[in-house]
C-alpha cells in the first residue's frame, strides 16, 4: 500500500512539473534559439533629457532597460537622430544621471529618446577608428558570408567572431589595438546573421554548426598569407572559436585566443539565465530534456568546457562578475583547471561582454600585453 502510494505522489509530482516543465522549454527555444528574435531593433529606452557641452542627463522611461541610464562606464548613445560617445557617470540620484558626453553625429535633442549600446562605436572601422578596410567574403558549406578586413603589417591575423544576436561591430572595441600591432583584423558573421545564409534548421546552435563559418574565416587568412591566426570570440562567439578548437582541422594554425565573456557550458548558463528570472532551478532537468527532445538538440553538443580544458595554446580571458547572461563561474572554472595557459582578466561589476567598457585603457593593456607577450611586435 505505501508503495503503491508514494508511486502515486511521484506521479502526481511529475505531473505538476510537467506543465511548467513546457513552458520553459518553449520559452528556451524562443529566447535561447530563435535568430529572429534577435533580430528586431533594440528598443530606445532612455531619455536625454538634458544636453550640454561634455554633458548628457538620462532617465529611464521603460522600467528594465537593457543597460541602465546609471551603468559604469563607457557606451555609444544612440537616438534616432543622432549618436554620441557616453562616458563616465558623474552623479545619479536614482531618477536621473549625469554622464561625460561627446557628440558623435546626426543632431541628438533634449526630450529624444535613446539608448546605451555597449559595443561604444558606430558604424565600421573607418568610420568609428579612421581604419581603413575592405568589405570581403569568405565561404562556407552554407555559401558565402560578408566579413571587414583591416590590413596589418604582420604576418598574424586576429579574427573577431561577434555573440548572438550582435553583429561585426562587437569588434570594434579591439580593432585599435590590433592595428598598434600590425595585426590583420577580420570581423566575420556567421549563419543567422542578419543577411546572411540561415541555419538548416534555423536555429542557433552554440558553436555546434556555426563553426565552420569560423573554419572559412581561417581558410581565407591562410589563403593571404597568414602565418599565426588570433581568434577572438565574444560570448557565443567564444563558444563558436572554442567548437573550431575541438572540431577543425585547421585549428593547429590558431596562436592564441582572446576569449570575452564565452559560453562554455548552455546547461550552467540556462541555470543562471533562471535564477536571475525567478524561474525555480529544480523545473531545469525536466524543461531541458524537453526542450531536447522536441526541438532536436543534444546538450552534450553545447558544451565546450572539455575543448577549453585540452587547449595547447595562450588565452586571454576576460569575464565580469556581475555578469546576467553568462555565469562568470564558468570562466573561473576553466582558469582555475589551466593556469598554464589562461591568463584571467576577472572585472567587478561588469555585465556581460562589458570588460572593454568598464576600463578600455585597462582592456587595451591587457591585450597589447598579452600579445607582446606571445606573438611579439
Amino acid at each position: 500500500m505505501r508503495l503503491k502510494t508514494a508511486a502515486a505522489g511521484s506521479a502526481v509530482g511529475a505531473g505538476l512539473l510537467l506543465g511548467p516543465s513546457l513552458v520553459v522549454a518553449r520559452l528556451l527555444h524562443h529566447t535561447g534559439f530563435n535568430p529572429e528574435r534577435d533580430h528586431r531593433p533594440n528598443p530606445l529606452d532612455l531619455q536625454a533629457t538634458a544636453i550640454a557641452p561634455g554633458l548628457v542627463t538620462l532617465r529611464d522611461i521603460s522600467g528594465a532597460p537593457a543597460i541602465p541610464p546609471a551603468a559604469a562606464g563607457h557606451y555609444l548613445l544612440c537616438g534616432a537622430r543622432g549618436w554620441g560617445h557616453a562616458g563616465p557617470v558623474l552623479e545619479s540620484n536614482g531618477v536621473v544621471t549625469v554622464r561625460e558626453f561627446r557628440t558623435g553625429g546626426g543632431d541628438l535633442r533634449p526630450g529624444d529618446h535613446v539608448r546605451l549600446d555597449a559595443f561604444a562605436f558606430e558604424g565600421d572601422p573607418l568610420g568609428a577608428h579612421g581604419l581603413r578596410f575592405d568589405e570581403v567574403r569568405f565561404s562556407s558549406p552554407l555559401g558565402e558570408f560578408p566579413a571587414w578586413h583591416v590590413a596589418g603589417e604582420s604576418d598574424t591575423w586576429a579574427i573577431l567572431t561577434h555573440g548572438k544576436g550582435a553583429n561585426r561591430r562587437e569588434g570594434l572595441r579591439l580593432m585599435p589595438t590590433l592595428a598598434e600591432h600590425g595585426i590583420h583584423s577580420l570581423a566575420i558573421t556567421y549563419r543567422n546573421d542578419e543577411g546572411c545564409p540561415p541555419a538548416p534548421g534555423g536555429a542557433y546552435s552554440y558553436g555546434r554548426d556555426e563553426w565552420e563559418e569560423l573554419e572559412g574565416a581561417v581558410r581565407f587568412a591562410l589563403d593571404r598569407g597568414a602565418r599565426r591566426i588570433v581568434l577572438a570570440g565574444y560570448s557565443m562567439g567564444g563558444a563558436i572559436t572554442l567548437a573550431f578548437m575541438g572540431r577543425s582541422s585547421l585549428a593547429v594554425h590558431a596562436s592564441a585566443l582572446i576569449l570575452d565573456a564565452p559560453m562554455i557550458d548552455l546547461v550552467r548558463t540556462v541555470a543562471h539565465g533562471a535564477r536571475k528570472s525567478g524561474i525555480p532551478v529544480r523545473i531545469l532537468p525536466l524543461s531541458n530534456r524537453v526542450a531536447a527532445r522536441r526541438y532536436g538538440f543534444d546538450w552534450r553538443d553545447f558544451d565546450h568546457f572539455e575543448t577549453a580544458c585540452c587547449l595547447d595554446v595562450p588565452v586571454l580571458l576576460f569575464h565580469g562578475d556581475a555578469d546576467r547572461t553568462i555565469p562568470v563561474e564558468t570562466s573561473d572554472a576553466f582558469a582555475i583547471a589551466r593556469p598554464d595557459i589562461v591568463r584571467y582578466v576577472r572585472i567587478p561589476g561588469a555585465d556581460h561582454v562589458r570588460a572593454w567598457n568598464h576600463d578600455p585603457e585597462a582592456y587595451r593593456h591587457a591585450v597589447g600585453e598579452f600579445l607582446a607577450e606571445h606573438l611579439g611586435r
